[in-house]
This record gives structure tokens, C-alpha cells and sequence, in this order.
């Protein structure tokens, strides 16, 4: 099933508005708030598709029909939105975010496409060295907006720390100085809770890749809402919260340690023995969060330029040309020359 919002005024295809946080027409400018297309969620179009799930299992290569040119879509492995490659319109497979995989939540963009073309040309340095073409208007155009998928854990603990620690008085009897030395051993528990523990669960990014654009700030995350997708790629998770839950659980240790670490005070030495994690509750939400992402092959080797959606956060290392480089270099080193050859006359 494709979910599309065909605009009431002229019936061109409506996406949605970073800035104003509403679809946008960009045919005749009309606009819709999110609370009206919510309410009216049934009078929106949804055209027919092949089934794409079988017990939560998305199957790849499912076709669609675009219900704006009526082109054939062959669509990607987990994608749930995406652009018809024939007419450019947005489609929101929304058979694929039903049950489990429908996002709990999600972080909507804060950051538009100006803002992401801006951030690109500096982050290559508006093309002083990079590569002949990756700067081209062809090339920013490929820039896109995606909502990539993660898992976010909430856990209540038990912390159970043992510790053996001393408290030393020094003081002065009659003609000597007495050091007087007290010995604990120290059995302490503390109830800790971790929320927003974040995991990527998509195979497209690295996790490392990903981890140089978070921090993302979970208190603005949204109730999700399939107009949020309009105009936007995104996919379903490659990994569950089953497969990913002992990875956040090693984060919460890690975490539980650094606390343990400080945790006894008041006494003039610790040492800490060891502590235990016992893990009480957990919880965890799919969601949501945005990037603006292209890649770019070159020499063989894939680039890629990534931006947090929400905060402007930016991960990848650009290409760079040899030849730019070399001009770059024999140009500084003209300069030089002349410079130490005029001091050198004076």
C-alpha cells in the first residue's frame, strides 16, 4: 500500500516542511498542518501493492505502482519511504510500518536542505581540493533526507558494589606523632535507571559511522505519524531489540562502572573490589532519527557525506585531488620563494 498526499488545491504532490512543520505543495505553496492530515488520515490516497510482510518479516524486491505517473517501482530491501524514480514523487510504503515496525516515535528534521547544501560546501571546503564534479550542482542534488532506525533501551538496575576502604587520623601523643589507620569493607546497592541507551539497527550505516553524528536530543522526539515521511527515504530496522539488547546492556555496565568508580566517598582511600549489574526492567521503543546523507565514488573508493538532521553534526572525510593539491602546494612555495628571495636582496 502507498500512502501519498496529492495537494486539495491543485493535486500535485505534497511534502512535508521542515521549517514550518507542515505539507507543503510546491506547485501552488498550499500548506496543511499536521493536526488536520492526522484527523483526515482517511481521505488521503493509499494504492494498492504486492504484500511486503510475512510475521514481521519485510519481503525484498515488492512492486508498487506510483499513483502519480503510474510507473513501476522496484523497491529496496526494508525501504518504508522513497521518491518515484520515474516522476520524483513521495511514496510512503505503509505496509511496511505496520505491528512491530511502526516507528513508536520519531525525530523530526530541524535541518533543511539549505541547510544541508550549505554545510557540504564548507565541509569540502567549496571545492578547493576536492575532486572535479563532486561540488557540481548534480552531485548536492543527490544529497538526501532519511530517517534511519534505531532502538532506544530503558533499563531499571540493581547496583551492587563491594569496597574496602580506610580512614587515617594523624595526630601528636605527648612527643610523638601517632598515625591511627581504620579499616571497612563496604557492601553497598544502588537502584540506577538508564533511559535513551541508543543503538542503530540498520546495515546501510556503520554503527561507528553513526556514532560521530550522535548526540541526537531524545526530548524532542514525536509521536509518530506517516506525513513526517512525505519527501523523505527511509528504512525498517536490519536488527531487533532482541539482537540488540545485550549490546546495550555491555553500554550500561560500562556506565555502571564509571558510577561505582566514585560512588564511595568520606573516606581518605577506596578501592573498589568490583560491582554487579542486575538488570530488573527493560524497555525498548523503534524509532525514527534524521540524517542528510550522499556518497560519492571516487578512485574506487566510496566517500560519504553525512549531517545530523537535527543538530548539524557532520561525519565523513571528502576526496581530494592530487593534481588541486599539487597546484595548491606549488603555489604556496612560489610565494615563499619570493618572499625569502626579496629579503634575502634587501
Amino acid at each position: 500500500m502507498i500512502l501519498h498526499y496529492p495537494c486539495p488545491n491543485c493535486g500535485a504532490e505534497m511534502t512535508y516542511d521542515i521549517k514550518k512543520g507542515k505539507l507543503h505543495c510546491g506547485h501552488c505553496s498550499g500548506e496543511i498542518a499536521l493536526s488536520s492530515i492526522i484527523q483526515q488520515s482517511t481521505s488521503w490516497t493509499a494504492e494498492g501493492g504486492t504484500s511486503t510482510e510475512i510475521d514481521g518479516k519485510i519481503l525484498a524486491g515488492a512492486e508498487y505502482h506510483c499513483p502519480n505517473c503510474g510507473g513501476l517501482m522496484i523497491t529496496k530491501d526494508k525501504e518504508t519511504s522513497t521518491m518515484c524514480a520515474y516522476c520524483g514523487a513521495p511514496m510512503i510504503l505503509t505496509d511496511r510500518l505496520t505491528g512491530k515496525r511502526r516507528p513508536a516515535k520519531l525525530l523530526p528534521f530541524q535541518l533543511d536542505r539549505q541547510d544541508a547544501e550549505k554545510a557540504f560546501r564548507k565541509w569540502c571546503r567549496n571545492g578547493r581540493f576536492a575532486p572535479k564534479g563532486f561540488t557540481s550542482a548534480e552531485n548536492i542534488q543527490r544529497l538526501k533526507g532519511m530517517y534511519i532506525p534505531y532502538w532506544l533501551f530503558q533499563f531499571d538496575t540493581r547496583v551492587d558494589i563491594s569496597a574496602q576502604a580506610t580512614n587515617v587520623r594523624i595526630f601528636r601523643q605527648g612527643d610523638y606523632q601517632v598515625t591511627e589507620t581504620e579499616f571497612y569493607d563496604i557492601q553497598r546497592a544502588y537502584k540506577l535507571q538508564y533511559k535513551d541507551i541508543p543503538l542503530g539497527a540498520s546495515r546501510q550505516l556503520e554503527d561507528g559511522e553513526m556514532a560521530k553524528l550522535e548526540p541526537f536530543n531524545f526530548n524532542e522526539l514525536k509521536t509518530f505519524d506517516m506525513p513526517y515521511l512525505a519527501g523523505f527515504d527511509s528504512s525498517s530496522y536490519d536488527f531487533d531489540d532482541g539482537e540488540l539488547s545485550p549490546s546495550a546492556k555491555d553500554k550500561v555496565r560500562k556506565y555502571a562502572g564509571d558510577y561505582a568508580q566514585g560512588a564511595v566517598s568520606g573516606y581518605s582511600t577506596v578501592h573498589l573490589n568490583g560491582h554487579t549489574v542486575n538488570f530488573e526492567r527493560e524497555e525498548e521503543a523503534f524509532i525514527f532519527v534524521p540524517i542528510w546523507f550522499v556518497d560519492y565514488n571516487y578512485h574506487g573508493k566510496v566517500y560519504k557525506f553525512m549531517m545530523n538532521g537535527q543538530n548539524g553534526r557532520i561525519a565523513g572525510t571528502p576526496p581530494t585531488s592530487r593534481g588541486k593539491m599539487a597546484v595548491w602546494w606549488a603555489g604556496i612555495s612560489a610565494v615563499l620563494f619570493i618572499i625569502t628571495f626579496i629579503g634575502s636582496m634587501i
